[in-house]
């Protein structure tokens, strides 16, 4: 590990490794960011807006 060789030492990491389901390319993770930003900007500005 210290080394630069992952799989020659011991890596800790809590539950929430268990948690993950995909491994989304950096494009990928990006454009889902962005898209679910959209989506709450546009949601929350809607319902500003109708006030």
């Amino acid at each position: 590990m210290i080394d630069g060789n992952a799989d020659a030492g011991a890596w800790s990491c809590g539950m929430v490794a268990g948690l993950i389901n995909d491994v989304p390319t950096v494009q990928e993770l990006m454009d889902n960011i962005m898209n679910e930003a959209n989506d709450l900007i546009n949601q929350r500005l809607k319902k500003f807006a109708d006030s």
